[in-house]
C-alpha cells in the first residue's frame, strides 16, 4: 500500500520544496494549495493517507481553521502545523488544544522534516 503525505500549503515553492526533501522516503506526495483541494484529495486517499502538513496563513480557510476540520473529519490523521511566521502563542495554542503532532518553522531542515514525518505517521499507525 502506498502512503501519502498531503501537504496543504498556498505557495507553490513551498510544496514543491518539502516534496523534494521527502522525495526517497515512504511518502508520496498530495498537493494541495487550499483546503477545498486539500479536503478533495482526502476523501480520494483517506485510508492511505498518514500524515497532513498544513500551512498557517493562507487565503481562504486559514490553517487554523483547515486544522480544526481535519480533526474533525479525520481523527486519527496526524497533522503538522508549517509556518512562515513563527508565533509562540499559537504554536502553543496548536500543540494544546488543537493536538497538532508538531509545529515547524519555514526553511524546515531537511532532516527535521523527516523526522516529524516519520513520527507523525508512527502515531498515525498506532490509532489507524
Amino acid at each position: 500500500m502506498t502512503h501519502h503525505v498531503l501537504i496543504l500549503d498556498d505557495e507553490v515553492d513551498v510544496r514543491t520544496a518539502i516534496r523534494l526533501q521527502l522525495k526517497g522516503t515512504r511518502f508520496e506526495i498530495l498537493e494541495a494549495e487550499n483546503f477545498e483541494q486539500a479536503m478533495k484529495l482526502l476523501q480520494e486517499n483517506a485510508i492511505t493517507t498518514d500524515v497532513i502538513i498544513c500551512d498557517v496563513r493562507m487565503p481562504g480557510v486559514g490553517g487554523v481553521e483547515a486544522v480544526e476540520n481535519f480533526q474533525r473529519e479525520y481523527p486519527n490523521t496526524p497533522v503538522i502545523v508549517l509556518t512562515g511566521f513563527p508565533d509562540v502563542d499559537l504554536a502553543v495554542g496548536f500543540m494544546k488544544k488543537q493536538d497538532v503532532t508538531d509545529y515547524l518553522t519555514k526553511p524546515v531542515a531537511k532532516d527535521k522534516l523527516i523526522a516529524a514525518v516519520d513520527k507523525a505517521a508512527q502515531e498515525r499507525r498506532m490509532f489507524g
